[in-house]
């Protein structure tokens, strides 16, 4: 069950809580996006992000959301959880009834045995669809792991046909004159400028010549190109070292 399908509602046993937990991984780099969100009879928290630069699989990257969520509902005084996910596998997995299939994810799993028993009660929900929500905070995760993928030289040529592929599925609307990517982000390419966190706060700390010489474009920039016709990755990857400082 989407979220947004339960606006206006909250657990409503006192020390009760909902835990919705996604994650997204690219296998050839192995860099994962993860998100999770708490809801509690008070209130329905925010929605929290957290890059991998090597998840492993995807499934023991969500499993390490769960862990923060776990952790949270634990410092907030809950008693019963409900965890809803989209993957069928994650309860089979927590349960220990993973096999040999997620092996890997066992071990994330085993893990989280102290803090299961800090409560009374843990469910699993049935799988529902992704939540609209925590699939964008996957995917700027997810983002972001991508763009330190490709400091490592080995990644960089595959990392910039990925977000070129991640790029025709953005959504491009202009308004008063400014591009705006997936209804969130201001993007332009004179001057070159996205507000989303795989350009922006990636590389805020970073000395302005490492900057020009390690960044790529991101998906949105990378998007508004295509739609100026500029296709080939060599000239994609050119625009982020003409970037302002």
């Amino acid at each position: 069950m989407a979220h947004q399908a339960l606006l206006g509602t909250r657990p409503s046993e006192a020390g009760s809580a909902w835990l919705e937990v996604d994650a997204a991984l690219e296998e050839t780099t192995k860099a994962a996006g993860v998100a999770w969100r708490l809801t509690t009879p008070d209130s329905v928290g925010p929605v929290r992000r957290l890059t991998r630069r090597h998840g492993r699989t995807r499934i023991a990257s969500e499993i390490v959301g769960l862990r923060a969520a776990l952790a949270e509902a634990a410092r907030r005084g809950c008693r019963a959880v409900t965890v809803r996910s989209p993957d069928p596998a994650l309860a089979a997995v927590v349960r220990g009834e993973g096999g040999a299939r997620f092996h890997r994810a066992a071990d994330a799993a085993r893990r989280l045995a102290p803090l299961l028993a800090a409560f009374d009660r843990v469910t699993f929900d049935p799988p529902s669809p992704p939540d609209p929500e925590l699939a964008h905070a996957v995917a700027e995760a997810l983002d972001v792991g991508l763009h330190r993928a490709a400091e490592r030289e080995e990644h960089r040529a595959l990392v910039m046909e990925r977000i070129v592929e991640r790029a025709r599925q953005v959504q491009l609307d202009e308004k008063d004159g400014t591009w705006i990517a997936n209804g969130r982000y201001r993007v332009s390419l004179d001057p070159l400028r996205c507000d989303c966190p795989a350009w922006g706060a990636r590389w805020a700390r970073v000395p302005i010549p490492g900057r020009r010489a390690e960044r790529l474009p991101c998906k949105h920039l990378v998007a508004l190109a295509l739609r100026r016709g500029i296709e080939v990755p060599a000239d994609l990857a050119l625009l982020a070292r003409k970037a302002p400082p």
